[in-house]
């Protein structure tokens, strides 16, 4: 539905794994169609499909699965601005096709004059003429919206437009006769001529059944453009990896060597005598049946094939495995304040224990980190890059207080009440984690690595004081509790201790706790903070709206201050204190668990919470007021007409009739909020800059690593919303149950001002989400709990856990001896005989053959992206003539007759209209993630899906970013253009064409994206592109162009149109928003 070609770069975030199918139309043309050879040099290489020898040998190979193109881009702009003006010569006025024409117009036609829709050029005439007047502005001025053009050189050498003779498409009367005469081109070729289409591999390619890939291969630079508009553009500057990186010296020194303790263990099992490494199960099978079984409410297993015949003997021979450092203990304690109406147990394991079975896994070693480091971004260390918690001043700063070739060992804590019972019952509990930062963010916070640790179940009691008493007594139990089970932590963050890895190294380690991951009511908790109070500044109820950061919450200023409330009541006389700690600012807690922990800080302890600080403010404020302004059924009808696009979430409700939300609901809104707003009568232009800069806030501080001018950003998008918040007052939308409130006294405004404090301290802020516990309370509460018959559950839950980390250690021990055989036997060594080997050796094979293109292709990858096809089409061998008809795309033989006509003197048949081609109605593209060119981001499916009478007349196919310039970096929108995916096929030529087997795409095109943003919202403008008759202008392409899948918005208006919905909304609508808030990495990339 557009008129030019401008590409972008794509790599989505954070993180994986679609195979699907895409598709793409054409259209019908005179077949006497001619058009000027243009040469576009393209470069094509092939890898063959499997062989015979792969094929006896899987692993050796790594296209078991795949075959994958290497196509680079082509330098578009001089082969579109050619094929228009060829175009407009010589093709015949296109007809009114289809009833997307006629029903555009009336929708178009229906538009109210208040929607100020700003006019553009729709006919063919004005494009090419306005086409024209670009290419004169391109000799003036190098700075065009369109990008320089880098020339790629032709077959022969040649950058120019090739040479003057036509090609006419009834120039060859066979396909044999145009395969003879393309392989008659290359007999004259000169000395040292190399084959640029890769057409003698093809020549001996065998039939492939693996997934095509598309590997774009496109230079990725790094951005340093200036804002497009007057609110600015908040976004990455581009690949964040560091070019410097400076060591701590002498941190993380070795002292010993020793064996490890998986070792260790072996040692004690005495392999050699009994080959049984799972004793005291038979085998490897039985230990797999078994803890299987551990997860089921087992009482017998009656089997003859079996050493255990019920559940009692089965957990027994578990509780015979190695068990692992972590012991649950469970003591009584008895609470310095109150009286329970039960004995209070509590039930936790030795912190500093936790902390050795992390260092002793040897899945986890190279992702540990035991030296502060400082990135910078370049090599004159003028930009610092701030990610990992050792990579910012915390780490640096604590090493320096330690002694010389110590280790410095980061402690993370989370805790969180958990509701144990779904529907009915009041059961609760309140579980403590651990983990380290010297982990790896990103591997630290999957689920799957099981890298937090279950430390105690702080008990939950009930007290027979007054009831006013029981919030301050439970306070105070929480930390008596915490100071318990922190115990050895505070010793060895005093003393230190000699600690060993997973390689058997030995240092000298003193622990700090770093980061403590709670809601805002724990965080009040901890650093003892009265209700209302900031927890981590001296931010009192009346200064929580304030645009300016208050002093920082610090330890002294605490403990000075419970010192000066306990002069004033003591902490036995509960009401009084209380009354007394209130007024300094503190609650009722009078012995902070933290107080004797060496390096403990609380306001850096206490971290920038996302999803209970920043979403939840969202939610609770500003999607309240935007919903107030807009009208819940305005807003309704608004998200129901956007198109829907998989992978996200469609709102095809509204969201009025959502009772129930979560993190999910939270980030799919946002993605599309500000964009669908705009243009409401009450969305004025301080609310729009407000909601524009809240929204710029919340995606900077979900960054995975920052640079001093992101943070910079961060400050300015904060810095805004607080000037025009008070838009939200006089609109009225602030409002509560009396009317409007004339403050913005909210507790998580006040936790905004952290994020760009936090960060250069201790790192960004996304690796200390509450969304961390969220996840571990599926697994070691709530499942524990069902396990247990309800009562005295808590030794239960601790019981059950011990029994699945027992099997835990088990099946980590076994990986890994079977690893370390499987390397001797590829060296040549002689190995024993042990049950399981055989079947993990088989494993891993099978494993390998599934992941191995995966694998391979994050070592080949230069700078590009992946685009995937599923291997079989979705249409198979279906004419061209079909293919017009079933798409509806009129102009696809024009169009593809001038595609492939570009492509040096190469001809078409004169039964052109027989061509037969594949059809895909989806493809899957993944793209390295902004800031780390070397990590892949989320793979994205775009959906190029033909109409259908019964359920969608239009189709469902998604918008793209279609690279335009090779030299077009890789954040901005310079050398980029949107286009909306109709078709992906393949058309079935001989083996010597240049485009054999080369996935190609079809797609409407929109306006080139302008110089400027629209103001105040600080997104582009697009329209869609129509000839004179109505009808969209389309072009073939190959599909490796397609960079990125992104999100267009129609510009509403006042008001929704009534007759707009998600099935026509991409087709009879005029102007559209680029909405930059899509995802994160389009936020970063697309500015």
């Amino acid at each position: 539905m557009c008129d030019k070609i401008n590409n972008n770069k794509s790599g989505d975030e954070d993180d994986n794994n679609n195979n699907n199918n895409n598709k793409s139309d054409e259209d019908d043309e005179d077949d006497d169609y001619s058009v000027s050879s243009v040469r576009a040099g393209i470069s094509i290489g092939l890898l063959c499909a499997r062989p015979q020898w792969a094929i006896k040998h899987p692993t050796l190979t790594t296209t078991v699965f795949h075959r994958r193109v290497l196509l680079n881009s082509l330098t578009w702009k001089k082969y579109e601005d050619a094929r228009l003006r060829a175009a407009f010569q010589s093709a015949a006025p296109h007809p009114v096709s289809s009833d997307r024409a006629n029903e555009s117009a009336r929708i178009q036609d229906s538009l109210s004059e208040s929607n100020d829709l700003p006019n553009t050029c729709n006919t063919f005439e004005e494009i090419v003429e306005e086409e024209d007047q670009d290419e004169d502005n391109d000799n003036d001025n190098d700075s065009d919206e369109g990008g320089s053009v880098a020339s790629i050189p032709g077959p022969d050498g040649d950058t120019g437009g090739g040479n003057n003779d036509s090609i006419e498409n009834d120039q060859f009367a066979s396909m044999e006769e145009f395969d003879h005469w393309l392989h008659n081109q290359h007999d004259d070729e000169p000395e040292g001529f190399v084959d640029p289409y890769g057409l003698e591999e093809l020549e001996d390619r065998e039939e492939g059944d693996g997934d095509i890939e598309l590997d774009v291969m496109e230079d990725m630079e790094e951005d340093d453009q200036e804002p497009l508009s007057d609110l600015g553009s908040f976004r990455s500057d581009g690949d964040t990896t560091p070019k410097q990186i400076d060591k701590y010296p002498r941190a993380g020194e070795i002292k010993e060597k020793r064996q490890s303790r998986f070792e260790d263990i072996l040692a004690r099992q005495d392999i050699e005598e009994s080959p049984n490494i799972f004793r005291p199960f038979k085998d490897s099978s039985e230990f797999r049946l078994a803890r299987w079984l551990n997860d089921l409410p087992l009482s017998k297993a009656r089997s003859s094939n079996l050493s255990f015949g019920s559940g009692k003997t089965m957990r027994q021979r578990i509780d015979q495995l190695p068990t692992p450092r972590m012991q649950w203990k469970n003591i009584q304690v008895d609470p310095l304040y109150g009286t329970t109406s039960a004995p209070v147990y509590l039930s936790y394991r030795d912190p500093v224990n936790a902390i050795r079975s992390l260092l002793d896994r040897p899945e986890l070693a190279k992702y540990m980190t035991y030296t502060p480091e400082r990135h910078w971004k370049d090599k004159a260390e003028y930009t610092r890059v701030y990610s990992e918690i050792f990579t910012a001043d915390w780490a640096w700063d604590t090493q320096a207080s330690l002694e010389p070739g110590s280790t410095l060992l980061a402690v993370l804590l989370g805790s969180d009440k958990a509701h144990l019972t779904e529907h009915s019952g009041d059961k609760s509990a309140w579980p403590l984690y651990l983990s380290l930062g010297n982990i790896h963010s990103s591997i630290r916070n999957k689920p799957t690595k099981r890298c937090w640790i279950l430390l105690a179940y702080i008990p939950i009691p009930s007290f027979t004081d007054p009831k006013a008493h029981h919030t301050a007594l439970q306070q105070r139990l929480f930390h008596q509790c915490l100071e318990v089970v922190l115990k050895s932590i505070k010793r060895v963050g005093k003393k230190g201790k000699h600690l060993r890895d997973s390689l058997g190294n030995v240092r000298h380690c003193y622990t700090r706790i770093a980061a403590y991951l709670a809601d805002y009511p724990e965080q009040t908790l901890i650093n003892a903070a009265a209700q209302n109070n900031s927890p981590n500044t001296t931010a009192g109820h009346h200064e929580l709206g304030d645009s300016a950061l208050r002093p920082r919450r610090t330890r002294e200023w605490i403990l000075s201050r419970i010192a000066q409330a306990k002069r004033i009541a003591h902490p036995s006389n509960i009401e009084e204190y209380t009354e007394a700690a209130k007024q300094l600012g503190l609650n009722s807690v009078d012995r902070p668990f933290w107080r004797g922990h060496a390096g403990y800080q609380p306001d850096l302890v206490i971290t920038p919470d996302i999803l209970h600080g920043l979403f939840r403010f969202w939610r609770d404020h500003i999607l309240k007021w935007v919903r107030y302004l807009i009208g819940a059924a305005e807003l309704d009808h608004r998200l129901k007409a956007l198109q829907p696009i998989s992978g996200f979430r469609h709102f095809a409700q509204g969201i009025s009739h959502l009772s129930q939300w979560t993190g999910r609901e939270d980030r799919e809104l946002q993605r599309v909020l500000v964009s669908v707003v705009v243009g409401s009568p009450k969305i004025n232009t301080s609310v729009l800059r407000a909601l524009r800069a809240f929204h710029d806030f919340l995606y900077l501080a979900q960054y995975r690593s920052h640079l001093t001018s992101t943070l910079q950003y961060l400050k300015e998008a904060l810095e805004t919303f607080h000037e025009f918040k008070d838009a939200f007052i006089k609109t009225g939308a602030r409002r509560g149950k009396n009317g409007i409130i004339q403050h913005f006294r909210i507790l998580k405004m006040a936790g905004l001002h952290s994020y760009a404090y936090h960060i250069p301290l201790m790192g960004t802020s996304v690796q200390f989400s509450t969304e961390i516990t969220e996840t571990c309370h599926q697994e070691m509460a709530k499942a524990a709990y069902k396990t247990t018959n309800r009562k005295n559950f808590f030794q239960q839950m601790a019981a059950y856990m011990n029994r699945k980390e027992v099997l835990t250690l088990m099946e980590d021990i076994s990986s890994w001896y079977f690893e370390r055989l499987r390397t001797k036997a590829s060296c040549g060594h002689a190995i024993p005989c042990l049950s399981g080997y055989e079947t993990f050796v088989s494993e891993m094979v099978i494993a390998g053959q599934k992941h191995a293109e995966l694998e391979v292709r994050r070592a080949s990858r230069a700078k590009g992206g992946y685009i995937w096809l599923t291997i079989k089409p979705d249409r198979r061998g279906i004419l061209i003539d079909t293919v017009v008809g079933f798409y509806n795309i009129p102009n696809l033989h024009t169009d593809l007759v001038t595609f492939m006509g570009s492509f040096e003197n190469v001809g078409l048949p004169l039964r052109f209209s027989l061509l037969r081609s594949d059809v895909w109605y989806r493809c899957r593209i993944q793209r390295p993630t902004i800031q780390d060119e070397d990590e892949l981001g989320d793979t994205r499916v775009i959906q190029a899906v033909p109409p259908n009478v019964l359920q969608n007349r239009h189709g469902l196919c998604n918008c793209v970013l279609v690279k335009s310039d090779d030299d077009a970096e890789e954040t901005g929108i310079a050398g980029y253009r949107i286009a909306q995916l109709r078709l992906i096929f393949t058309p079935r030529l001989p083996q010597t064409h240049p485009l054999y087997d080369v996935p190609l795409a079809y797609v409407y095109w929109f306006s080139h994206l302008p110089s400027r943003t629209e103001r105040n919202i600080n997104m582009y403008q697009v329209h869609c592109l129509r000839e004179s008759d109505r009808s969209c202008i389309g072009e073939v392409i190959p599909l490796s162009s397609i960079c990125r899948l992104v999100q267009l918005v129609p510009k509403f208006g006042n008001w929704a149109n009534p007759e707009l919905t998600k099935d026509n909304s991409m087709d009879v609508w005029k102007y559209y928003y680029l909405n930059s808030f899509m995802d994160k990495e389009t936020y970063q990339a697309v500015w």
